[in-house]
């Protein structure tokens, strides 16, 4: 398998962590002198976020293997821990499509700095064009960047920032909406 190695060509669409996380989830509390939620919103009333806006249960300071685990678990999806040269990582599949997830940029503590999802390897039924990419990143909102290793095949490949924190349920999230992606990928390289 070639997971996360020699990637020659990269796709990556811009992840939110941390304080970000919280505020695209909407979970900052409200501002002082603010109006109640069920009051109609005004032009006056200022917004603000707070570092902390996520419950400190479901705040993640550092996503571990058995945090994947458990989101891939949770979203429907079997887990398995395996190792390759590269380390430990989670094997799962979507529709009968192969994807696997793993930490990178881990120090000798195991404190990570990404997380990274590929799809299995494929040969496309038929050859890929500029044209033909730009309409699967389109279509997938850049989820997804298609990338050819030194084996040949395309692999489909994503990466997201967990530095300064994340939650857990944008660990899901992300899980979930990568899985059904590998699904899209697939109907791709088949076409």
């Amino acid at each position: 398998m070639a997971r996360f190695a020699r990637v020659l060509a990269f796709a990556f669409p811009l992840a939110l962590t941390g304080a970000a996380c919280a505020l695209a989830q909407n979970n900052a509390p409200p501002a002082t002198n603010t109006p109640a939620a069920n009051a109609p919103a005004t032009a006056s009333a200022p917004a603000t976020a707070s570092a902390s806006a996520a419950p400190t249960s479901d705040l993640l300071a550092t996503v571990t293997l058995d945090d994947l685990r458990d989101a891939v678990l949770n979203g429907g999806y079997r887990a398995q821990v395996k190792q390759d040269t590269n380390g430990d990582y989670i094997a799962s599949a979507s529709g009968g499509q192969n994807f696997f997830i793993s930490l990178g940029g881990c120090d000798d503590k195991k404190v990570c700095k990404s997380i990274l999802f590929e799809t299995g390897g494929w040969t496309p039924k038929t050859p890929l064009t500029v044209d033909a990419l730009d309409k699967f990143h389109s279509d997938n909102a850049g989820w997804v960047g298609v990338v050819k290793y030194s084996d040949g095949k395309y692999y489909g490949d994503y990466r997201v920032s967990i530095v300064g924190g994340v939650t857990k349920a944008w660990v899901q999230y992300n899980v979930e909406a990568f899985a059904t992606t590998a699904e899209d990928f697939a109907a791709f390289m088949q076409k």
